[in-house]
């Protein structure tokens, strides 16, 4: 109880004597009042409830800002919300793109909690789906392919995996055992991509982009939240790396797509029921990507657009650095295993918090995975290593029938410098053929069996186990050439996001 002090007497908190028309009663609620209000303000910026206020945000320069959700909105799952996540201080944060991504029960157990500990930890809402319904981490992993028509699934060998894995009274690796998981996941993977998109819509009908990837996808946030937000969603866009099948084209799944609102609208929202309708065509086909691209063509009368190299199927040490590819900023990467995507996440944040610093950041380009990945490990030559070059071949067409592939790939004969002419002899003739040439025609070589390949990119790599009865594979890299053109290509004057038709 809070006393009014005699004349004389000091207050215990500084109150000075009240008018009568103040009681007791309801100074004690006034002051109970503003300290629960207090402390509703410390807990709330303590918890990150307001972080917006003074939390890095990503400003839109283009279609899409949007102020991050209040943590819960659309919670993928037990984390704190990116925006009071110390590990994505200064990372972008809008409520806007959604990122859809595929795995297989199979592999889910492998390939997620990487996904989840790195990459996704700064991505605010996303979706997982899988061919089982699973949890992970306390994650819901949605079964793709629950709403299958029957007519497609009865009697169908693709399905093998798919029952098998739902009748598993153990593990699913454990049940696996008993039949080929990596040859049946890929034939029960084409079913999914229509089902996901259908699916999608129905948990989160009110994104501008939805952002399809593999679970071994690596997305650069940062750059695609920059990039996003230059366009407009409310055109039909289906953006991706074009691959071909029968002259149709269609976005790399792998190296992800990306649909816009309007796209997913008009695929989705316009024909319910959509995914079963492509069941049967799914049957005869390959890939789940390409009925992905028929269905989208079918209904919503919209084609892939070419944006590679920015969305991209290949990986630091596959990706080709040179003319041209070195001022793009790149979006995804595919085929990444559960350390490669930590060390990049670890290259990632690194290179985004020195951005910050010098107050003029900038996407991170292929130039920068470059002088990361390969500068460092440069060198003349490399045994039982393969650096991809394939771009022209040298052989001796007397010592055996080469196949077509290496044969439309050669010179004529009159073309030959006299290096280029014994450059199939050995690695040692390789390389001073590729010398021999300007920076335009080889800056890289591989030999192996008798044939010289050089290539106009450089690129790191992968190493190669020895064949029995077969020398080994040698590669090398013309370091004096490639080391004065990077130099004198040090500063990117004109970042080359891709352009859209429209």
């Amino acid at each position: 109880m809070i006393k009014t002090p005699r004349p004389g007497q000091a207050s215990l908190f500084c109150i000075p004597p009240l008018p009568r028309m103040f009681t007791r009663k309801s100074i004690t609620i006034a002051l109970c009042a503003t300290i629960s209000l207090l402390l509703l303000l410390a807990t709330s910026r303590r918890l990150g409830g307001w972080a917006a206020i003074d939390e890095p945000l990503y400003q839109s320069d283009g279609y899409g800002h949007h102020r991050p959700p209040p943590p819960g909105h659309h919670s993928p799952g037990p984390r704190p919300h990116p925006s009071t996540n110390p590990d994505c201080a200064g990372y972008p944060i809008p409520d806007n793109i959604l990122v859809i991504m595929k795995t297989g029960a199979s592999e889910s157990f492998n390939r997620v909690p990487t996904q989840l500990l790195t990459v996704l930890r700064c991505v605010p809402d996303f979706l997982i789906f899988s061919d089982m319904e699973q949890k992970i981490g306390g994650y819901q992993v949605y079964d793709s392919l629950s709403n299958v028509s029957a007519e497609a699934m009865e009697g169908n060998s693709d399905f093998d995996l798919y029952r098998r894995q739902k009748a598993c009274p153990v593990d699913v690796e454990g049940c696996n055992k008993q039949g080929n998981p990596a040859s049946e996941g890929w034939n029960l993977d084409k079913y999914k991509n229509v089902h996901m998109a259908e699916q999608t819509y129905k948990l989160r009908p009110d994104y501008d982009w939805y952002v399809f990837v593999d679970a071994d996808t690596y997305v650069l946030w940062p750059n695609l939240v920059q990039w996003l937000g230059k366009l407009n969603p409310n055109k039909k866009h289906y953006l991706g790396s074009v691959t071909l099948i029968q002259d149709f084209s269609f976005g790399h799944g792998g190296s992800g797509y990306i649909v816009s609102k309007a796209s997913m609208k008009a695929l989705v929202g316009e024909n319910p029921g959509v995914g079963q309708k492509y069941d049967l065509r799914a049957k005869r086909e390959c890939c789940g990507d390409y009925v992905f691209a028929l269905a989208l063509k079918d209904n919503a009368d919209v084609s892939v657009e070419q944006m590679w190299p920015t969305i991209n199927g290949e990986k630091p040490a596959t990706l080709p650095f040179g003319p041209w590819h070195w001022c793009h900023p790149i979006v995804t990467m595919h085929h990444m295993n559960s350390e490669e995507i930590n060390t990049f996440w670890e290259f990632e944040r690194r290179f985004r918090r020195e951005q910050l610093a010098s107050g003029n950041p900038r996407p991170l380009l292929i130039k920068d995975i470059y002088h990361e990945y390969l500068e460092p490990k440069l060198k003349r030559e490399q045994l039982d290593w393969d650096n991809k070059s394939d771009d022209r071949f040298y052989v001796d067409l007397a010592a055996k029938t080469w196949d077509e592939g290496t044969l439309h790939r050669m010179k004529k004969p009159e073309e030959y410098n006299e290096l280029e002419k014994v450059a199939h002899r050995s690695a040692s003739d390789c390389e001073a053929a590729c010398k021999s040439l300007g920076p335009d025609d080889c800056v890289q070589y591989k030999y192996e069996n008798g044939k010289c390949a050089m290539h106009k990119s450089f690129i790191l790599g992968k190493p190669v186990p020895k064949k029995e009865g077969e020398k080994q594979t040698i590669s090398g890299w013309d370091v004096e050439k490639i080391k004065e053109w990077t130099e004198k290509e040090k500063v990117c004057n004109k970042i080359q996001w891709p352009k859209l038709a429209s």
